[in-house]
C-alpha cells in the first residue's frame, strides 16, 4: 500500500511534468502490492494508451483484482467494459449484478438500477414500413420517457460542435456538411443504461450488440442542419449497413429526416426509432440511401444515432474498422 494519502497529488505532479515513465514506475509497484488506487489509477492508463500501449485485457484485469479486495471504485469502470465487451467478453448480466450489490452505497449506480428496474424490456414495438425499395422502417415507443431523458441530460454537458479537419493543414473548421452539436457514448461512458438501448437497437435491427458503433447524440438549434449526404463511408471492408436514429425530444418545428432520391420525408416522435439501410444486397452503397436532417425551424431538436456495421466494430480495434 501507499501508505500515503498525497500519493494521487504526487503521480498528477509526476505526470503533468512529464515525468510518465517514473509515474507508471511507482504506480506499478504499489498496484503490485494490492493497492486499490493504483490499480485503478495503471488500468486507466492502460484503457487511454497514457504513456504506453493499449493493454485493455492487463486492465480489466488490474479493476477484477482491486474489486475483488474490496476496492469499489474499481467497480464504476468494471461494470463499462463488462458491458461493452471491452478487453474482455462482453458479460452485461455481471455487470449488472455489480451495479445491483453497489447501488446502496453509490449514487451513480444507484440512478442506473433504478432506471433500469423502473420497466421491463418489450419484446415488440409496433413498426410502420415507410420505403420497401430501401427497406427503412418506423418503430414507436422504442425509447421511454425516462431513457430520452437521460441520454440528454449526460449529453449536454459534453457537446461539442461538429468540426473536421481542414485538408493540408489539420486545423479544426466547421463541419461543412453537419452543422450541430454532438457527443458520443464511447467504450469509456457507456453505462448500463445506454448499453441496454443499444442492445436493444441490436435486436430491433437483426443484428449483433457488437456490430453497433457508439451510441452517437445530435443537437440542432435553429438553422442547424445535416445536409445531405450518405451514411455508407468510402473505403472501408466493415460498412455501415444501417443506420439508426433514437428521436429524443417533440417540441421543435423542421428537422425532418428526408431522402431526396425517394422524394420522402420522416419525422418520428419521441422515443420513435427510424431504421434504414445504407447498402444493397451486394454490400455496397445505396444510391436511395442519400439522407438529411434539414434545417430547424425552431425549439431543439434530439436524436442519438447508432450506425451499424455489417460485422463486429470496435473503435479501439483498427482489425474491426
Amino acid at each position: 500500500m501507499t501508505g500515503n494519502d498525497d500519493f494521487p497529488q504526487r503521480i498528477g505532479a509526476l505526470v503533468r511534468g512529464g515525468r510518465h515513465v517514473e509515474a507508471i514506475a511507482l504506480v506499478t509497484k504499489f498496484a503490485d502490492e494490492g493497492d486499490g488506487w493504483s490499480s485503478l489509477c495503471l488500468a486507466e492508463w492502460k484503457l487511454t494508451g497514457l504513456g504506453m500501449e493499449r493493454d485493455l485485457p492487463g486492465a480489466v484485469a488490474l479493476l477484477e483484482a482491486a474489486y475483488g479486495r474490496g476496492y469499489d471504485p474499481a467497480a464504476n469502470r468494471l461494470i463499462t467494459l463488462y458491458a461493452t465487451g471491452t478487453g474482455c467478453a462482453e458479460q452485461p448480466d455481471e455487470a449488472k449484478a455489480v451495479i445491483e450489490r453497489l447501488q446502496s452505497s453509490d449514487a451513480w449506480m444507484g440512478a442506473q438500477a433504478a432506471l433500469l428496474g423502473r420497466y421491463d424490456e418489450k419484446s415488440e414495438y409496433p413498426c410502420e414500413v415507410v420505403a420497401e425499395t430501401l427497406d427503412i422502417r418506423l418503430f414507436r415507443g422504442v425509447l421511454h420517457p425516462d431513457e430520452s431523458n437521460w441520454i440528454r441530460v449526460f449529453a449536454e454537458p459534453v457537446l461539442e460542435p461538429s468540426f473536421v479537419e481542414e485538408p493540408g493543414t489539420g486545423r479544426r473548421i466547421p463541419h461543412p456538411v453537419r452543422t450541430s452539436d454532438g457527443m458520443s457514448f464511447g467504450p469509456l461512458n457507456e453505462d448500463l443504461v445506454v448499453n441496454r438501448i443499444n442492445r436493444r437497437i441490436a435486436r430491433l435491427s437483426g443484428t449483433e450488440y457488437g456490430w453497433g458503433e457508439p451510441l452517437h447524440v445530435l443537437r440542432y438549434r435553429p438553422g442547424q442542419q445535416y445536409r445531405s449526404h450518405f451514411d455508407a463511408l468510402p473505403g472501408t471492408a466493415n460498412q455501415r449497413q444501417l443506420t439508426a436514429i433514437l428521436y429524443c425530444n417533440d417540441g421543435y418545428e423542421g428537422g425532418e429526416t428526408h431522402f431526396p432520391t425517394l422524394d420522402l420525408t420522416v419525422r418520428g416522435e419521441e422515443g420513435d426509432m427510424l431504421l434504414f439501410a445504407n447498402t444493397g444486397a451486394d454490400g455496397c452503397r445505396a444510391a436511395d440511401s442519400e439522407h438529411a436532417g434539414l434545417p430547424i425551424i425552431s425549439g431543439e431538436k434530439w436524436i442519438a444515432t447508432r450506425w451499424i456495421r455489417q460485422r463486429r466494430y470496435h473503435p479501439w480495434d483498427e482489425m474491426t474498422a
